[in-house]
């Protein structure tokens, strides 16, 4: 196999990695949510202080047979990397994933890193650490360990008004004293600062499982230079903020619009600062930033959300909103 780096400003070298990694990720899950062309684009040819992103390809006899992507943060959790390995499935079972594999867990270590991080996804059905499908196996007979189980969730949209005006009803109470703030794209200069540090602290105190993951560094400087590359990606963030009576921002949640990927929406990060939960405030900014989207964004769509499976409260709200388990996500480690 030759292994050589993506050149992702190469159009045509560009489509097609993107074309084998596309089959690879959509095969055998009922609810695939790989990047578009664009997104992915974005991604490999931004420019970001927090991470710093490589893309592989392995070529065999002239067919491209194999996908990775290399993630290495450069603000914090600087002992660990991302690897992705994606086989279209065709080129299966001839050891071209164990190649990649390896050759990112290689340049890990050059980079001296020494925590692996890996997802993988399979059907709902399936056990709940994967154990007996083909991407779970793959990692656990290469020295990765279960670390963190998540449950893919989605939500039809747009989310009947009569069940968020009840939801609102319910919880208003609870955070009276609240004041609920959203916008739609980069985030105000105001609460930059504010929204990066609650931002970056989700890392630590959302479930992670065996994951022993530092706070993430989300500065206006990374923030402002995410904010480009999602631009350039296609992407439309919808936030919605509940600050606090004395200013600071306890809670907020983010909802992604992908131009390029029609239907689809994606919820990304949702965090109630720990000193100011017990107020509703997961739902009271979920049901805020829905009706915000709904009402720009008019339209059926389908939403993607993802918790830990020990997460029962965020489970909870995000039912109650109608959210139904339709995959799995495991997140796997290895120590080197």
């Amino acid at each position: 196999m030759e292994l050589v780096p993506l050149d992702a400003a190469d159009p045509t070298a560009m489509a097609a990695w993107h074309a084998a990694y596309h089959e690879a990720m959509v095969a055998d899950v009922q609810h695939p949510s790989p990047w578009m062309l664009e997104e992915m684009r974005a991604q490999l040819l931004g420019e970001s202080p927090g991470e710093r992103v490589e893309a592989w390809a392995g070529h065999v006899d002239g067919r491209l047979a194999v996908t990775g992507v290399l993630e290495l943060p450069q603000l914090d959790n600087l002992d660990m990397a991302y690897l992705e390995v994606a086989t279209p499935p065709a080129q299966r079972r001839r050891g071209h994933g164990s190649r990649m594999l390896e050759h990112l867990t290689a340049l890990a270590a050059r980079q001296g890193r020494r925590t692996l991080l890996v997802e993988a996804a399979w059907e709902y059905d399936a056990a709940p650490d994967g154990a007996g499908t083909p991407n779970a196996d793959f990692l656990t007979g290469r020295g990765f360990a279960f670390s963190l189980g998540d449950v893919k969730r989605a939500l039809d949209l747009p989310v009947p008004e009569d069940r968020l005006d009840r939801l609102e009803q319910e919880s208003r109470a609870a955070h009276a004293a609240y004041t609920l703030r959203h916008f739609a794209g980069p985030v105000p200069d105001d609460i930059i600062d504010a929204l990066g540090e609650l931002v970056g602290s989700l890392a630590t105190e959302a479930p992670m499982g065996d994951l022993e993951l530092e706070r993430e560094v989300y500065d206006a400087a990374r923030i402002r230079a995410e904010e480009k590359i999602q631009e350039a990606a296609g992407r439309l963030k919808y936030t919605t903020v509940a600050v606090a009576p004395d200013g600071e921002l306890a809670a907020y949640t983010d909802l992604v619009l992908p131009a390029h990927d029609p239907g689809h929406v994606h919820q990304w990060g949702t965090l109630v600062r720990p000193e100011h939960r017990g107020h509703r405030l997961g739902m009271a900014v979920k049901v805020r930033n829905l009706r915000e989207l709904q009402a720009a964004q008019p339209g059926p769509r389908l939403l993607y959300t993802y918790n830990a499976e020990v997460n029962l409260h965020m489970i909870a709200v995000n039912e109650a909103l109608g959210c139904y388990p339709v995959g799995r996500l495991g997140e796997f480690q290895r120590k080197l």
